[in-house]
C-alpha cells in the first residue's frame, strides 16, 4: 500500500507541477500581450482625448487645412524644421558667389543654384556677406541647419586665380550636374544669374526651408490678413498663442485657405503685375486682356476664387482691375519682401514678367499661369530651362511686345 500511496502522491505532485508550469508558460505569453495592448490603448486614448497642439505644437501651428474641392497641394513647411543627415565626409570642392546683379528675384536664383550644386556635390559654399545680408532682410536663410557647409573664410576667394568661372543668364549647363564633379570645376564661381530651376529643383523642400520669410516680412502682413478675413468671412484673425511678431507665415496661409469648418473655403490666387522699368527696358506691357483671361481660367477651375494683387504700379491695378469684387490689392506701403510674403500666402499664381513674380509663384506652390512675352528674345533664355513644367501659358496677348531695334 505504501508503494501505491507514494506513487499516487508523486503522480499528484507531478500533475500539480505540470499545471503550474503550463500556467507560467501561458503567463509568459499573456503578460507581453497584455502590456502591449495596454500601451496601445493608452496611446489611442491620448490621441483621441487630448488636443494635438499639446503633444506636437509645431505640427499643428503649420498645418494647412484643405478643402475637399481643391486639387492643389500646399507645401507644409514647419517653421522650426531642422534638416537632418549632414553631408558625409569633408567637402571635396568649393563653390562661391561674390557678385550679383539685379534685385531680389535675381539673387534668389543665384543663391538657390549655388546651394543646389553645393548640395549635390557636397561642396563647401561661399556666399559674399553682402548677398547674405540682402537675402536675410526678407528670408531666414538658416543654411547652418542644412547639409551644405557654408564658409565665411574670405581667404578662399580673395586674390585667388585658381578657379573656373562661367557666366549664365538662364542657360542650364548639364555638365554641372554630372557626378562625380568635373575636376575642372573643383573651384567654381557662379557668375551671372543662373536662372535655371534645374540646378536646385531636386532640393525643393530645402529651398523652401531656406526661403522661409522672416518676421520683418511677415509682421505687416498680419493686419492685411485680418482685413481679408473681415472682408470675406467677417471674422477676426485668431493668433492663438502667437503675436504679430511671432506668428509663422504658414499659420497665416492656413487661416486664409480655411478659417474653420463652418466657413465656405476660398481659393486664393496671387497676381504679380510687373511694369516700371520693364515697360522701357524690356518693352513688355502685359495687357489687361491677359490678366482677365487668367483670372477667368482660375474662376472656371476652382470654386470661390479671390485674387490678391501686388504690383509696382498699384494705380494701374486700381484703374483696370479695381472694379472686380473678388480682387484685393496689397497695401501701397509694402516693400518687396512684404509683397512677396503676401503673394506666397496664396495657393496659385498669375505672373506677368520677371524673376520676382517667378519666385512668388514658386514659394506659393500650386498652379502658375505666366505670360509668354517673358523672357524676351535678347535674353537668350531657353523657356524649358527657365520655366518648370507646372507653369501654364495662355495665348500671348500683351499690348506692347518686344521687337528688335530697327537697323540704323
Amino acid at each position: 500500500m505504501s508503494d501505491n500511496s507514494n506513487s499516487t502522491e508523486s503522480y499528484r505532485y507531478a500533475l500539480l507541477d505540470y499545471s503550474r508550469w503550463s500556467q507560467s508558460r501561458l503567463m509568459n505569453k499573456k503578460v507581453p500581450v497584455f502590456l502591449i495592448s495596454l500601451i496601445a490603448l493608452v496611446i489611442l486614448y491620448v490621441i483621441w482625448f487630448y488636443p494635438t497642439k499639446s503633444l506636437f505644437p509645431n505640427v499643428l501651428d503649420t498645418k494647412i487645412y484643405f478643402s475637399s474641392l481643391r486639387q492643389s497641394v500646399l507645401e507644409s513647411i514647419n517653421p522650426n524644421l531642422t534638416m537632418h543627415d549632414k553631408a558625409q565626409g569633408p567637402p571635396t570642392c568649393f563653390l562661391f558667389i561674390r557678385s550679383a546683379d539685379g534685385a531680389l528675384g535675381n539673387r534668389m536664383f543665384l543663391f538657390a543654384s549655388a546651394y543646389g550644386l553645393a548640395r549635390l556635390h557636397q561642396c563647401q559654399l561661399y556666399v559674399a556677406p553682402w548677398i547674405l545680408i540682402d537675402l536675410r532682410s526678407v528670408f531666414r536663410i538658416e543654411i547652418e541647419k542644412t547639409k551644405v557647409q557654408l564658409t565665411k573664410d574670405d581667404r578662399l576667394v580673395v586674390n585667388r586665380t585658381d578657379y573656373f568661372s562661367r557666366y549664365s543668364s538662364c542657360v542650364f549647363y548639364p555638365d554641372l550636374l554630372r557626378v562625380p564633379f568635373n575636376k575642372t570645376f573643383q573651384r567654381y564661381e557662379l557668375n551671372g544669374f543662373y536662372q535655371a530651376y534645374g540646378y536646385f529643383d531636386k532640393y525643393r523642400d530645402e529651398i523652401n526651408f531656406l526661403f522661409q520669410f522672416n518676421q520683418g516680412a511677415i509682421v505687416r502682413n498680419v493686419p492685411m490678413v485680418e482685413q481679408l478675413l473681415k472682408a470675406v468671412w467677417n471674422i477676426s484673425l485668431d493668433l492663438r498663442n502667437y503675436t504679430k511678431d511671432t506668428v509663422p507665415h504658414r499659420y497665416l496661409k492656413s487661416m486664409l485657405a480655411n478659417p474653420g469648418p463652418s466657413f465656405t473655403p476660398v481659393t486664393w490666387v496671387g497676381i504679380h503685375i510687373r511694369r516700371g522699368d520693364f515697360l522701357t527696358f524690356f518693352k513688355i506691357d502685359t495687357s489687361v486682356e491677359y490678366l482677365v483671361w487668367s483670372m477667368n481660367y482660375y474662376r472656371r477651375k476652382y470654386v470661390n476664387c479671390r485674387f490678391l494683387i501686388a504690383s509696382d504700379d498699384k494705380k494701374y491695378v486700381q484703374t483696370h482691375l479695381g472694379q472686380y469684387k473678388d480682387v484685393f490689392v496689397t497695401p501701397s506701403g509694402f516693400f518687396s519682401g512684404e509683397d512677396m510674403a503676401a503673394l506666397a500666402l496664396c495657393e496659385h499664381t498669375i505672373v506677368t514678367a520677371g524673376t520676382y513674380g517667378w519666385w512668388a509663384a514658386y514659394l506659393a506652390g500650386g498652379d502658375v499661369v505666366h505670360d509668354l512675352n517673358y523672357p524676351v528674345p535678347f535674353q537668350n533664355c531657353p523657356r524649358e530651362h527657365y520655366f518648370p513644367p507646372w507653369f501654364v501659358f495662355p495665348h500671348n496677348s500683351s499690348s506692347l511686345m518686344w521687337k528688335p531695334a530697327s537697323p540704323t
